[in-house]
């Protein structure tokens, strides 16, 4: 995923290493810049250690040394500490416990949400990179972002797209990665879609960023550079007991919003609003090009 790959061992053949649905198009054969071992072992335990945040649901980060244990809970299961990956504080090597139930029934891949996506978005963020809420559509070549929180019109806008230009690429409906690459930054697709369904394991360079706002009619306001990065941060995922890797996504942020045009987007949810983005778009494309072409020598 954006050039970062995740591999999962165990010393026999085990049903648990198998891929959640949703990551399949994204599987590969080698790499591993992320290995863990699986483990049916009892969790270990937290003593000793530091709690470095509690997500308010299924899982905490516990800290010792260099060290990070990540746990996952829950009271419909028993163990209720049904899961835990113990790795290093660069995130690159591990060991996945992922213990037999007492009683019932455990979650059928060791994988499963949300573990495979907080690996990727802290190491993300390890890497000056990060993952974002937003939509990402392919336009012209480049990828065109929506960003914007839960309800805000993620899926909504990637429908419209999809019925305005039915052969549209829509990268993700709900998360992207931004990336260093090449001296640009790239919006790459991930595996964890909103409720519309779409993700693709692609990426392109960064053309726009649009933050979405519902509306009673379209409206664009440009974005001065801080309020856009401002605003891309807080639609970020980075580990927030981690100074020096919140700093690398600060200053990824303002690399992605320096480099393309950034716009907050009122709409209505009708393909007006598409129409909108594209004329907008294109008028910009205009003003570019009237920019770098060399002038009349008369």
């Amino acid at each position: 995923m954006a050039g970062l790959t995740l591999a999962l061992r165990a010393p026999r053949p085990n049903a648990a290493l198998a891929l959640p649905a949703a990551c399949r198009p994204f599987a590969c054969r080698s790499g591993g810049d992320i290995a863990l071992e699986l483990r049916e072992e009892p969790v270990p335990s937290t003593e000793g250690t530091e709690l470095l945040f509690d997500s308010g649901s299924v899982w905490r980060v516990y800290g010792r040394g260099d060290a990070r244990l990540y746990t996952f809970r829950t009271p419909a299961l028993e163990p209720p500490l049904y899961k835990a990956v113990a790795i290093d504080a660069a995130l690159s090597r591990g060991t996945l416990y992922f213990p037999r139930p007492r009683r019932g029934r455990r979650p059928r891949l060791a994988l499963d949400f949300p573990l495979d996506e907080l690996l990727f978005q802290h190491r993300f963020a390890h890497e000056g990179a990060m993952e974002v809420h937003a939509c990402g559509v392919v336009y012209r070549g480049g990828a065109v972002l929506f960003c914007g929180q839960s309800g805000a019109g993620k899926s909504t806008t990637a429908r419209l797209w999809r019925r305005v230009r039915p052969g549209t690429t829509i990268l993700s409906d709900d998360r992207i990665v931004l990336r260093p690459r090449r001296g640009r930054t790239w919006a790459f697709g991930t595996p964890w879609h909103g409720d519309g369904g779409f993700a693709t394991a692609a990426g392109r360079p960064l053309r726009a960023l649009f933050f979405l706002r519902h509306a009673r009619r379209n409206r664009v306001r440009a974005l001065r550079p801080a309020e856009a990065a401002a605003r891309l941060f807080a639609r970020s995922f980075p580990p927030p007991w981690d100074g020096p890797a919140l700093g690398r996504v600060l200053e990824a942020c303002a690399e992605a919003v320096a480099g393309v045009p950034c716009y907050e987007l009122g709409f209505r949810p009708e393909p007006s609003a598409v129409q909108a983005v594209r004329e907008l778009l294109g008028a910009a494309g205009r003003r570019e090009a009237a920019l770098t072409r060399p002038a009349d020598r008369g």
